[in-house]
């Protein structure tokens, strides 16, 4: 049963092997809190759901993750009332913790000019298109591990596959092409002519193989130590640089939105706030009275 619910949120919903691993640990979570009370997973009660939950709270589990376990185990009834493999949702009436907004961290103009400056060779050049490609398209570190060299080259604009296997259209800018068309010749001396996918990966480790996340976490860390960054910068960081600077500009929330792929307006118009506290704060400096 929960099995099948897992496959079906990799295979049909195209949710993330860490997100199902996430969901997996809830469900199990929850399956030894009901067998502790001798109850089943097709049984459970509203009551028992409440309870479960609190007690995850009194546990020291943040608001927002109690929040994920909530989401999970609503799908998770969804899921079975669907197939008929339950009769009853005891999460259905239960609502969601609030929760601090907490704004995202971005980089000044600044501060991402100073990651841009790496020097020449194979890891200056790639590291720049990296930060290039991030900063320019606004993409998931994920999207960018995934690029082939085919699907960027010449190209102004390409499509990605987000989250859910949505696709959406992201563009390049004039300094990433620039930085594309310096770091090529480079990735052909690095690549290992007996690695299939590194034949076709846009961004290669230095054992010529596709770069991976975890890499790319570790690039920017680097970097960031290296020029003396002081906020903690992240591959997504990039990201939320990209929306604010975007949302600073006066682009319409919308536009912003499908160019991120998020499914909810809600979750892109934080961008705005961000871009008001910015200018709030610009302000403060500036202006004679403070």
């Amino acid at each position: 049963m929960k099995d099948e619910y897992l496959t079906y949120l990799e295979a049909v919903r195209g949710l993330s092997e860490h997100t199902r691993l996430a969901y997996g640990r809830d469900l199990d979570a929850w399956e030894a809190f009901l067998a502790s009370r001798a109850g089943h997973l097709t049984e459970a009660t509203p009551g028992q759901a409440g309870e479960f939950l609190r007690q995850l709270g009194q546990e020291g589990l943040a608001p927002r993750s109690v929040n994920r376990v909530l989401s999970c185990l609503r799908g998770f009834y969804r899921y079975l009332l669907r197939n008929g493999q339950a009769f009853s949702h005891p999460f259905s009436g239960i609502r969601s913790l609030k929760t601090p907004r907490r704004l995202p961290v971005f980089l000044f103009e600044k501060e991402v000019q100073s990651l841009l400056d790496n020097g020449n060779g194979f890891q200056a050049l790639r590291d720049r298109l990296l930060f290039e490609v991030l900063y320019s398209t606004g993409c998931r570190v994920s999207e960018v591990c995934d690029l082939d060299w085919q699907t960027v080259k010449g190209k102004t604009r390409f499509a990605v596959t987000g989250k859910g296997g949505k696709i959406r259209w992201v563009f390049m800018t004039p300094s990433a092409t620039k930085a594309l068309e310096a770091y090529l010749p480079a990735r052909k001396t690095r690549l290992d002519p007996s690695d299939p996918d590194a034949a076709l990966a846009l961004f290669l480790n230095s054992r010529g193989q596709r770069l991976g996340v975890r890499g790319v976490q570790k690039i920017v860390g680097r970097t960031a130590a290296r020029v003396g960054l002081a906020k903690n910068a992240t591959p997504h960081t990039f990201r939320h640089t990209f929306a604010t600077h975007l949302s600073a500009e006066g682009m319409d929330v919308r536009v912003v939105q499908e160019l991120l792929g998020h499914s909810r307006l809600e979750t892109t118009q934080v961008y705005t706030h961000l871009s008001m506290d910015r200018l709030k704060d610009v302000m403060r400096a500036a202006h004679p009275h403070g």
